[in-house]
């Protein structure tokens, strides 16, 4: 092969090698910026948010209603379904209900969207057998705007939502 051949050819590789590498950088960048999203997620459910749904719960239960808080990490299954960081907020119209056997009850929960670095809050109203709605509030929230006085606004919002639903 000719040497010109051999270079433009060499320089081809070398060029390739380069974006190739940039895109592993960004890619591990943004990687590096989900991650710090969702432990700063993780952080504000500890300290805030976990605690004022604690609040809710100890009064929802002296009232005669069941509930159950939980945080679940980001889970991908095999076929491509992705469900997001989250901490869950559920309400059953019976103190003794069984959460682990059923996990459809209605609830509030504020979910990490780490490619928008957004906090998104879902809301269900809907009782076993009945009525009511499902579905993500229109407002979300960054990390640094969900403060203490608008995570209580957001759960009695929704508290008030479901148990208002007959």
């Amino acid at each position: 092969m000719k040497e010109e051949n051999i270079n433009k050819l060499n320089t081809l590789f070398s060029n390739l090698k380069t974006e190739d590498e940039k895109l592993k950088e960004s890619l591990a960048k943004k990687k590096s910026e989900e991650d710090l999203f969702i432990e700063a997620f993780k952080t504000l459910c500890k300290n805030l948010i976990e605690p004022k749904m604690q609040e809710f719960r100890r009064m929802l239960r002296e009232n005669g209603y069941g509930c159950k808080v939980a945080f679940n990490e980001e889970n991908k299954n095999g076929i491509g379904i992705n469900h997001q960081s989250n901490i869950k907020l559920q309400i059953s119209r019976n103190v003794e209900s069984n959460f682990y056997a059923n996990d459809k009850f209605p609830h509030i929960m504020f979910v990490a969207d780490k490619n928008l670095k957004r906090i998104g809050i879902h809301q269900d109203t809907i009782f076993q057998n009945g009525t009511g709605t499902a579905a993500m509030k229109e407002q979300t929230y960054i990390l640094e705007h969900l403060d203490e006085e608008s995570i209580e606004k957001e759960i009695l919002h929704s508290v008030e939502n479901i148990l208002m639903n007959k």
